[in-house]
């Protein structure tokens, strides 16, 4: 019996499989420190973006001037001075969600924590700020700004959050 033991572990058959499950095991390992890590990526910007207060006022700027009736927000594009401040808050936030959406892409952060923890926010913003992107693709001439933020909302809204 021992030296049928011996003659297995010696068999290239066994040593082929001994390899290719430790193959299997460092894949699934390499795998789920990846994906635990692109969590707490996650999490760490979830919880930064709550102390980030430029992008608080930004959203309060979106919301007063898709609120009010005395500016309408396409002319924050036209890169007037009088209306420099609003239009540079509207820049921040639109920027950055672009940057996040961007990460998301290139596979940093978790699109579905992201989505669980800020459809509402996202898609709310993005309608609030949909003429001053368009109209600052007008001008410009370039259709790719915050492009991402669009494709994601895109996205968000063909799978909106279900009630749990």
């Amino acid at each position: 019996m021992w030296e049928w033991i011996g003659n297995s572990v010696a068999s290239e058959a066994f040593r082929g499989s001994v390899m290719l499950l430790a193959v299997l095991v460092a894949v699934v390992s390499v795998i789920s420190v990846k994906s635990t890590a692109k969590k707490k990526q996650t999490a760490d910007l979830l919880f930064g973006t709550r102390s980030d207060d430029k992008l608080s006022a930004g959203y309060r700027c979106l919301q007063d001037l898709h609120k009010g009736a005395d500016l309408n927000i396409r002319t924050l594009a036209n890169g007037s001075e009088e209306h420099a401040d609003k239009a540079a808050s509207v820049r921040y936030v639109l920027n950055h969600w672009e940057r996040v959406f961007v990460g998301v892409r290139q596979g940093i952060y978790d699109e579905c924590m992201l989505r669980e923890a800020n459809y509402n926010v996202v898609i709310r913003m993005y309608d609030q700020a949909r003429p001053f992107i368009e109209a600052v693709r007008e001008k410009s001439q370039i259709p790719t700004y915050w492009q991402c933020l669009e494709q994601a909302v895109t996205r968000w809204r063909k799978k909106p959050l279900k009630k749990v």
